[in-house]
């Protein structure tokens, strides 16, 4: 007995079919991975932001008694979270073009106007005695290494007077500005550092969401 068996279907038809089919597939495999990412990401991140010298010295370092923040903690704790909570993850699901399954997702981590941060009471230091607010996250992101306070220095040492304890402002003959090892720029401060120099790490727990 014999049977010939003759194709009805071009290779093209054959494969593009085989890509249609493969198409919800793919998605489904995205979105549960980018699901993943969206819920471990933010933790990771804060984790990043924390393990930074910046971070350090503003929790009972240099940088809470040279700003003059009381509670650095709960502030801190505040824009963390926004910062987190704010990570978009947006995703271009699959399609097919020139016999290829093409997708794509973008990761937006900080936003470039810090606007999110900047506009939090915890970005101020509120000082209802003097009357006055001081926008400390402003000055440690983007003002660099700008004189902010003409004729004057922080003097370190226990003081009733100061806001923290531990220091505060005196007249001088020099004009104080943010440490230069902690200054920042828009481009180059705290955050972006912190995001820079762990690369590998984020592009690690990548390959951990979508290869493991």
């Amino acid at each position: 007995m014999q049977f010939d068996l003759k194709l009805i279907e071009t290779d093209k038809q054959i494969s593009a079919k085989i890509l249609q089919a493969l198409v919800p597939e793919i998605d489904n495999y995205l979105k549960t991975s980018l699901n993943e990412l969206r819920k471990i990401l933010p933790s990771n991140i804060k984790s990043i932001i924390q393990n930074t010298p910046e971070y350090n010295s503003l929790i009972g370092g240099q940088l809470q008694f040279e700003l003059g923040i009381p509670d650095p903690s709960s502030s801190l704790v505040n824009i963390i979270n926004i910062w987190s909570t704010n990570i978009k993850i947006e995703y271009n699901g699959p399609k097919i073009s020139n016999d290829r399954i093409k997708a794509s997702f973008s990761v937006s981590l900080i936003r470039s106007d810090y606007a999110d941060v900047l506009s939090s009471n915890d970005a101020l230091v509120i000082d209802n005695l003097r009357g006055y607010s001081l926008p400390w996250l402003e000055w440690l992101l983007l003002e660099g290494n700008k004189i902010l306070v003409r004729k004057q220095q922080v003097e370190f040492g226990p003081n009733k007077a100061s806001r923290t304890g531990n220091a505060i402002m005196r007249m001088s003959n020099k004009s104080w500005k943010v440490p230069s090892e902690f200054s920042g720029t828009i481009t180059n401060n705290w955050i972006t550092r912190a995001i820079d120099n762990n690369e590998n790490q984020i592009y690690a727990l990548l390959d951990k969401v979508f290869i493991s």
